[in-house]
């Protein structure tokens, strides 16, 4: 990591060390970060009475009062710590906000697993941040261990799908910086979604595959995956190319070897003013039980900003 890191922690009420302040402390010690430690807050019954008398100042500033607290007990442990109650509706544009302005080496938050099935169980709240988070996010599920010792890197190295080019290399660079800090180990996975584009679609039934093309193409994605671990030195039975549905596979991956973090892009896109982050990336994170790192592209922020301003001349108009 480089000088200066910040993990910006996004902290539930009540104040306490959950898995995700667990989390970031382990990594803040490991590289000497700087704790952020954000309560983001609202509430309409309190914003009501605020009109009629209530000093909302004062509540906040109570807030404050014990999240700063809890933060001496941080700092009594040898933790550099930074906190503050952020009050606003609606607290999705209150943290996207706040990363702007602070520009954390990561963003960490808590996710709560459902029980039944032990999958993530994302809030509108975690996906509106999977889109939009300008920093690495990451979301880390209920009874997970301080550090991941699993750690893996879902690339495609011939940049497909709509995805930037050089996104390979965030995922990368990203997995192998978590790898060290954590001494944990990376396995590279790309999975080869074979669709033959017919052109009489109308044909299909009797339509059978050429495997000849097949296999050229699926030794074009074995060559740019062997040459995407070899830049960064990854042993190559830690290299897997797999076969069937993107999101699906790469889910089953995870569940196969006992992943506990999942580095993944998120490429984005303007629809109806709005950022998607593709469909492989949604139907993929519907269906996970390990913790998520979700990057995003060079020039996310920027476009992200620009955004926002046009957003507000809009509202202004």
């Amino acid at each position: 990591m480089q000088d200066q890191v910040t993990i910006l922690v996004i902290i539930d009420k009540p104040f306490s060390r959950s898995p995700a302040l667990l989390r970031a402390m382990s990594l803040a010690w490991k590289t000497n970060a700087t704790l952020l430690l954000y309560s983001f807050e609202y509430d309409r019954g309190l914003a009501h009475a605020a009109e009629h008398g209530l000093d909302l100042d004062a509540y906040i500033r109570g807030r404050n009062a014990k999240l700063e607290a809890f933060a001496d007990g941080l700092r009594a442990e040898g933790f550099r710590v930074e906190a503050r109650v952020a009050w606003g509706h609606p607290v999705a544009a209150q943290i996207i906000s706040s990363v702007l302005a602070a520009r954390p080496d990561f963003v960490i938050k808590d996710v709560h697993a459902e029980s039944a099935i032990r999958r993530i169980l994302f809030t509108p709240l975690d996906w509106q941040l999977l889109r939009e988070c300008p920093a690495p996010l990451m979301l880390v599920r209920q009874h997970t261990g301080n550090m991941p010792k699993r750690i893996m890197a879902a690339v495609d190295p011939l940049d497909e799908h709509d995805r930037p080019r050089g996104l390979n290399d965030v995922i990368m660079k990203a997995a192998a910086m978590l790898a060290m800090q954590c001494d944990a180990n990376v396995d590279v996975v790309h999975v080869f979604d074979y669709v033959p584009v017919l052109a009489d679609p109308e044909g299909a039934a009797g339509w059978v595959l050429d495997t000849t093309i097949y296999d050229e193409l699926r030794t074009l994605h074995k060559d740019a995956l062997r040459k995407l671990g070899e830049r960064y030195g990854v042993p190559a039975q830690k290299l897997h190319l797999l076969d069937g549905g993107a999101a699906s596979t790469l889910a089953q991956f995870t569940r196969d070897h006992d992943i506990d973090l999942l580095v993944m892009g998120t490429t984005f896109r303007t629809r109806l003013e709005r950022l998607t982050m593709g469909s492989t990336a949604e139907n993929l994170l519907g269906d996970l039980d390990c913790d998520v790192l979700a990057l995003k592209p060079a020039g996310f922020r920027e476009r992200l900003m620009v955004m926002l301003e046009e957003a507000s001349e809009s509202e202004a108009a």
